[in-house]
């Protein structure tokens, strides 16, 4: 079984407050893209998992621990073999881990139907990682609250997207270790009626993720000029992404920038809906 995995970018990010179990409250404007992973899975007797690309081995991997988890709860005497085909660079604040492992369950669920619920699914995503209920989800875009498991629709604007990938990457742990929460949060000011990408596409770990990489400041420069509607930066970061109404635009936007900055590369993606499987367009 084939099982695309997208990643996400935040069209916002706002960092409300540490909570006593060591997580942060959030609200978050998720969306889905069409830069993608692939999943392949297969019944087996134990779980096996092979890589193409860059990530991490084994249990360390959390499509292994996506699968332990749904199989032990599930309690079959069975396994999976899985071979995941990475294109989602980690490390970037796109999500590509938690969607991995969201592919992973919802394909477990389709090889050994009727032993778990919708409920005990999303349970199990919340356990894996903030980010995996999310990708779990039907959605293609949401506001996420809580710690970005309480998901709500938000419609999705049709867009184009070019993502910079960076050459280095941003251990999320880091991120929120090092952000300081000092400004007083008040309620989103605005709701998907009136949600503009010239001036809401904001996100909390800006400032902290630009001091530490002050070469990104050129980069947003660089991506504004190209005629972008908005760029943000998506999650913890290093990836930041540019907005544009037609695909020609981002095309053309995504050839002037990797002659600038051939050491990033470049993808054209954009809106994914849970209906379409194919992998992202890419320029790299």
């Amino acid at each position: 079984m084939r099982l695309v995995a997208p990643a996400k970018i935040n069209l916002f990010l706002r960092i409300l407050r540490r909570r006593r179990d060591g997580y942060h409250e959030i609200e978050t404007c998720f969306q889905k893209i069409t830069l993608c992973d692939e999943v392949f899975v297969e019944r087996a007797t134990d779980i096996t998992l092979e890589v193409e690309g860059e990530a991490p081995p084994g249990r360390e991997n959390l499509c292994f621990r996506a699968a332990e988890g749904f199989l032990n709860r599930a309690a079959v005497e069975a396994g999976v073999f899985i071979r995941l085909r990475k294109r989602i660079p980690p490390g970037t604040g796109l999500g590509g881990a938690s969607s991995d492992a969201a592919a992973v369950l919802r394909g477990l669920a389709r090889l050994y139907p009727g032993h778990l619920s919708r409920e005990d699914l999303f349970r199990l995503a919340r356990e894996l990682g903030a980010d995996v209920p999310f990708f779990l989800s039907e959605h293609s875009t949401a506001l996420g609250r809580g710690i970005g498991d309480e998901l709500t629709p938000w419609p999705a604007r049709p867009a184009w997207y070019v993502v910079a990938v960076p050459p280095f990457r941003i251990s999320t742990a880091w991120a929120y270790r090092n952000l300081r929460l000092t400004k007083e949060k008040t309620p989103l000011n605005y709701g998907p009626e009136n949600f503009s990408p010239e001036k809401d596409l904001s996100n909390d770990f800006r400032e902290l993720v630009f001091a530490r990489h002050p070469e990104l400041r050129g980069l947003e420069e660089e991506m504004k000029k190209v005629q972008a509607r908005g760029v943000g930066l998506s999650g913890s970061g290093s990836a930041l992404f540019a907005i544009f109404e037609a695909e020609g635009e981002a095309r053309g936007a995504a050839e002037a920038l990797r002659n600038r900055f051939p050491e990033y590369r470049f993808f054209v993606a954009t809106n994914y809906a849970e209906e379409e499987a194919f992998p992202c367009s890419s320029i790299t």
